[in-house]
């Protein structure tokens, strides 16, 4: 018995002696390299690498730090898919969109893992916003999620609100991200919340009265400051109505008419085009859609682009557009099986076309989704990694 203890005393000199070298090691490498060396982290190691030191933890939980690591990630965007059965949440983070320019097939997804989905929230369509997702079923279940952390915040009740939609915005100017509560049923002034502590919902002041479009499934992209969604307005106080996109100034919480192109053959889909509203429409020969040149003057022009063959994948497989990629200009078509993701990056102005087919669905997925795939897949693209916290709410 002596012995052991001799040798466990031993174990714990040399543990503790490693511990203080590492300590001086740590101390010896000056402060500014070190927020240089989490900066160049992934987003989970630099998240774990808190718990490091004291120094470290507050490093890495500045805002200028923060603000850096998502500018850096803004520059390396994926396309992340959100695989929802019955019980469970699977999020495959990611399939890199800047990787691979040439016509080969990359089976290599960056990374998979598992989260406990929050009940009774539903999947809006529209794009992460700097990392972060906006969930919302009904007016009783709003909630923002940073997935790269496993954080979620969820809001209070909205007054009065029965049937609503709810898009997330981010103003760059006062670094602030606000939801936006818009009825679809009724016309009610709009709501809006700003995250953080101590925030409740409050009336957009000098607002126009409107109803956003469809069901729960609302759509929006944020774009420089601005929301954009779409939605119904009386006319000249009668009860005809008319579809308009609306556009929302986060920092100003303002809002503004955007008039339809003219044309017939609109669909309700919408994308971010290099930097810019753009309005797809339905063609089956060409890619075709609006872009909104000057929102001020309500200018639009349209592009066209030849429709990538489909043949490059499965023949059983029907292609769907998903938006456009910020960093590598390139379109996103996806489909999903019960067995493969599928995803093609089409390149109009080289005519290049690369894919990404990964087989990450498993067997208990694979029998749910059968006759599911489309209610249950959501895909957002130009996702990047964020360190934003939402600890002031709450935590998946």
């Amino acid at each position: 018995m002596k012995l052991e203890e001799v040798v466990e005393d031993r174990e714990k000199s040399i543990e503790s002696k490693e511990e203080k070298s590492f300590s001086k090691f740590l101390d010896m490498i000056p402060t500014d390299l070190i927020h240089e060396i989490l900066l160049r982290l992934p987003a989970k190691s630099a998240g774990r690498f808190r718990c490091v030191s004291k120094l470290w933890s507050s490093i890495t939980t500045r805002p200028d730090f923060i603000s850096s690591f998502g500018s850096r990630s803004s520059t390396q965007l994926c396309l992340l898919v959100c695989v929802r059965t019955s019980k469970k949440c699977r999020i495959f983070n990611s399939i890199p969109q800047h990787d691979h320019p040439d016509r080969t097939s990359n089976p290599h997804v960056r990374e998979s893992y598992e989260i406990v989905a929050p009940k009774f929230y539903h999947y809006h369509g529209s794009e992460s916003v700097n990392g972060l997702i906006c969930l919302g079923a009904f007016s009783v279940n709003i909630i923002v999620w940073n997935p790269t952390i496993r954080q979620h915040v969820k809001l209070p009740q909205p007054s009065e609100r029965l049937f609503v939609c709810n898009f997330l915005g981010y103003d760059p100017v006062e670094d602030k991200y606000k939801v936006l509560c818009i009825s679809i049923c009724r016309y009610q002034d709009p709501l809006v919340f700003t995250l953080g502590p101590r925030e409740t919902w409050r009336v957009c002041g000098n607002s126009l009265k409107h109803v956003s479009t469809g069901t729960l499934r609302g759509k929006s992209i944020c774009i420089n400051g601005h929301v954009y969604y779409e939605a119904i307005l009386r006319v000249d106080g009668t009860f005809k109505t008319e579809e308009y996109r609306m556009s929302f100034d986060v920092r100003y919480e303002e809002f503004n008419i955007i008039r339809k192109p003219a044309e017939a053959a609109l669909l309700k889909f919408f994308f971010n085009y290099n930097g810019k509203v753009a309005w797809l429409c339905s063609d089956f020969s060409y890619i075709r859609f609006w872009v909104l040149e000057d929102k001020e003057k309500q200018e639009w022009s349209q592009r066209r682009f030849i429709r990538p063959f489909p043949g490059l994948v499965d023949p059983n497989v029907y292609l769907r557009l998903r938006g456009f990629t910020h960093d590598t200009c390139e379109f996103i078509y996806t489909e999903t099986t019960s067995k493969a993701i599928y995803v093609l990056y089409y390149d109009p102005k080289r005519n290049r076309i690369r894919r990404v087919k990964y087989e990450g669905v498993q067997d208990e997925e694979e029998d749910f989704l059968k006759n599911n795939i489309e209610e249950y897949i959501h895909y957002y693209p130009n996702h990047c990694e964020s360190l934003v916290s939402l600890e002031f709410g709450g935590r998946s």
